[in-house]
């Protein structure tokens, strides 16, 4: 009895002074993620700033060339993070037979269409009988027709390309009236004059926060380490707490981690209608979800599955909420926006 008492007493202690929960030793500390081109400056500023170390993590970039070649790594556990992939090709994956959950985010928004410059703006339905260099599976394309009462995979000419920077070239040479367009290209469309942006496609009338990349874990792996997913949660979360406060900082930062010029990665790291956070933004994967479904790019027999399974929004919760408690009064805010945010996409 004089044994638990002491343990019970300990424990209470600890939660009072808020020391750092460490996973046990069932739990692993090291991370393998998958690493992609553009970098993620939350795992970077993570890093740097020491946050990893502080609860007792280890996180190995391991770098990928493609999104698919990162999902593969992540189904035969060779990484145990991706961050920016997208959310159609892991649900795609997940759709496939692939047990994949869902725990965070990286890049909220930040897509844009582009087109001549004077062709201007009326609502998605400009889209339709034009050319547009994207994937037919554009979700934040086809969703809103959907919701007008179109048939987007058909009414509308989808031009594939292997990059952003050809589905540019195609608006260029006249190929295209459209492109649908990532942050890697702002640099470049913001010194022509022949081509404008449209739409970004978090405007209201096309899909505002709709998750562009996603965090994705093996199930087995959430399952087995939540103490380890829960403190990088918080790592993550606190590292977007400095990034929203340190933005011009965190151009140089980022420059410097993927060897490119300071002016190109400002080109979106600043422009306001590109966001990154790690919430994980449910409703809006869920809303992604029953696009594919409608427009015919999942598999056969995805429609039975729950797909809300998939997506572990607890954790992340968890996380905020003792970051909330330790390191709320740093930055009220950034941390009562974040809670609101939750609540907003993912209640």
């Amino acid at each position: 009895m004089k044994k638990l008492l002491s343990l019970l007493l300990i424990c209470a202690l600890v939660l009072s002074l808020g020391v750092v929960a460490f996973a046990d030793d069932s739990e692993v500390t090291t991370i393998h993620w998958a690493r992609a081109n553009s970098g993620n400056i939350f795992v970077t500023l993570a890093d740097q700033l020491g946050y990893f170390k502080e609860y007792g993590l280890t996180v190995i970039e391991d770098p990928v060339a493609s999104s698919t070649e990162a999902l593969t790594a992540l189904g035969t556990e060779k990484v145990d993070v991706t961050s920016n992939q997208g959310t159609n090709n892991p649900l795609a994956q997940i759709a496939a037979g692939q047990d994949f959950t869902i725990v965070g985010g990286y890049m909220l928004q930040g897509m844009y269409l582009v087109a001549k410059t004077g062709t201007g703006w009326n609502g998605p339905e400009d889209l339709l009988s034009k050319k547009v260099a994207a994937p037919a599976s554009t979700t934040t394309l086809t969703g809103p027709l959907l919701d007008l009462g179109h048939d987007p995979v058909n009414e509308i000419e989808w031009l594939t390309y292997s990059t952003n920077a050809d589905r540019l070239a195609a608006v260029v040479a006249g190929e295209a009236d459209y492109a649908y367009l990532s942050g890697d290209q702002l640099f470049n469309v913001n010194k022509m004059d022949d081509v404008e942006i449209v739409r970004y496609a978090s405007d209201p009338d096309l899909m505002p926060a709709y998750g562009c990349c996603r965090m994705n874990m093996r199930t087995q792996f959430v399952k087995d380490n939540p103490t380890t997913v829960k403190n990088l949660l918080k790592a993550l979360i606190r590292a977007q707490q400095y990034f929203e406060s340190h933005k011009e900082e965190c151009v140089g930062i980022l420059a410097k981690e993927i060897d490119a010029p300071e002016d190109y990665v400002a080109a979106y790291l600043l422009n306001p209608n590109y966001k990154i956070a790690i919430d994980p933004v449910k409703n809006s994967v869920l809303k992604t979800w029953e696009i594919m479904k409608a427009t015919g790019f999942l598999p056969e027999g995805a429609e039975n599955m729950n797909i809300e399974e998939h997506i572990n929004t607890e954790l992340y919760k968890t996380a905020l909420d003792e970051c909330v408690a330790e390191f709320g009064e740093e930055d009220p805010d950034f941390y009562n926006e974040r809670l609101a945010f939750f609540e907003e996409y993912n209640t």
